[in-house]
């Protein structure tokens, strides 16, 4: 849902899930390229929307001639997740690798001018068969090594990214995600000191 108020809300009710977004920052997100907003005017359809926002966001909207911050974060976010992810709980764990992988080639597909999400759609168009793997594979059940080591040949692969220096620890990846705005990686770290604190 889109409204006039100036922040983002989640409500929750039984199976119901919607999240309220501030028009101000949506109409932002559009001028600056941001790949959500990309997602909302490629994919999006309007139920209600008297106002034509849907209409006036498609017309915002404009590409960013690069979306390599994009993909960087991913990236850091990625290895962080080769050398750490055994601290995850397996759903959260797998839930961003996948992350990773679709936002690395969301975001090559959105610098050609030709944006995909679907993840069936990605894996077609990936040559890395490690990404196909966990793409068209993602609702089967997998150990954790297993998504690690495929998301490490993706990164090593597809991103030609060198491991982080050996002896790289969580603080390091914690100083760079606070430096880059990483918030889905920040957002796991929270994450995960939640899920640690409830077991203990």
């Amino acid at each position: 849902m889109i409204n006039l108020a100036n922040e983002t809300r989640h409500v929750s009710v039984g199976h119901l899930s919607l999240f309220v977004y501030p028009w101000r920052q949506l109409e932002q997100d559009a001028q600056s390229g941001d790949l959500f907003t990309c997602h909302l005017v490629q994919e999006a359809k309007a139920l209600v929307d008297p106002d034509d926002y849907l209409a006036q966001l498609r017309r915002t909207f404009c590409f960013r001639p690069s979306y390599q911050q994009e993909i960087d974060r991913a990236s850091d976010l990625g290895w962080y997740l080769v050398l750490f992810g055994d601290d995850l709980n397996s759903a959260l764990l797998a839930k961003r690798v996948l992350w990773c992988v679709r936002t690395v080639l969301i975001a090559r597909s959105a610098e050609q001018r030709v944006p995909v999400f679907a993840p069936q759609e990605l894996a077609k168009r990936t040559r890395s068969q490690p990404a196909r793997d966990l793409l068209t594979r993602r609702h089967h059940q997998r150990n954790d090594s297993g998504l690690r080591q495929a998301l490490r040949m993706f990164l090593e692969t597809e991103l030609l990214s060198t491991p982080p220096p050996i002896g790289a620890d969580r603080s390091m990846f914690l100083t760079q995600f606070v430096e880059t705005s990483n918030k889905v990686a920040l957002q796991t770290l929270k994450q995960e000191d939640q899920s640690r604190a409830d077991y203990l």
